[in-house]
């Protein structure tokens, strides 16, 4: 079928016309914005029935102005067609009449479908891409089962892709305020939600009578680590590019 009037597809699949496309095609002698404001005045909806799009654009003169232009649903398309009243109406209104039927075919329909299924599947697979630094640490904690000194963890976060020194890591927790400024102490709030362990003791040397404590990063705890440093990172390089 020759195209009378260009057609595209908005993003939820509908058929939309040019405003300006079907004025010219019309042969309408009313400037386009006051011939479809007169058309808009027969009940139709922005929004709902078309919509807005405007560009910039150079003048022969090189002034710029705005080019203003509308996205017309097919519906509303063949009702304009119809109200004009005139030969050049009648065509483009039986015109859209076979654009939809034969968008309504079975061929259509299945041959929408599976576009639709493809473009879902890229969407899905790249959601898939972005997550899998996540699952893949998410899987190393979990086998890890254990509890890790910062340093072990710093190694740890470095070979998923985010480099990080066991010194710049804990200056991070403290930052964050997940441990004392002052100690490597975790706060009673991070030991309770299940990301530190400790465990202390005493030692006895010439010197005398000592108390220890380490403090240990959960498979939970590393999870949240992880999560934390790659949100920052990836504000990092969005601020830099």
């Amino acid at each position: 079928m020759n195209e009378l009037i260009k057609t595209n597809h908005n993003s939820a699949g509908e058929i939309i016309v040019s405003g300006r496309e079907l004025h010219d095609f019309l042969e309408v002698g009313t400037q386009y914005t006051k011939w479809f404001d007169r058309m808009t005045d027969y009940g139709f909806d922005h929004g709902i029935d078309y919509l807005t799009v405007s560009q910039k654009r150079l003048t022969a003169q090189g002034n710029e102005t705005t080019f203003i232009d509308h996205h017309i649903k097919l519906d509303m398309a063949k009702e304009i067609a119809m109200i004009q009243r005139s030969d050049k109406g009648k065509q483009a209104r039986q015109y859209f009449l076979k654009i939809e039927k034969l968008w309504n075919s079975p061929e259509a329909i299945m041959k929408r479908a599976l576009e639709y299924a493809d473009r879902k599947m890229v969407e899905l697979q790249s959601q898939i891409d972005k997550q899998q630094p996540l699952v893949n640490f998410a899987k190393t904690c979990m086998a890890s089962e254990k509890a890790l000194l910062v340093r072990e963890v710093a190694k740890l976060v470095t070979k998923q892709g985010i480099v990080i020194g066991e010194r710049r890591l804990y200056q991070k927790l403290r930052e964050w305020k997940l441990i004392f400024a002052n100690k490597n102490e975790p706060y009673q709030e991070y030991l309770d939600r299940g990301y530190f362990e400790i465990s202390q003791g005493v030692k006895e040397n010439a010197g005398g009578t000592h108390a220890w404590l380490t403090m240990r990063v959960t498979p939970k705890g590393q999870s949240y680590i992880f999560n934390r440093l790659k949100k920052e990172n990836s504000k990092e390089v969005a601020s830099i590019g």
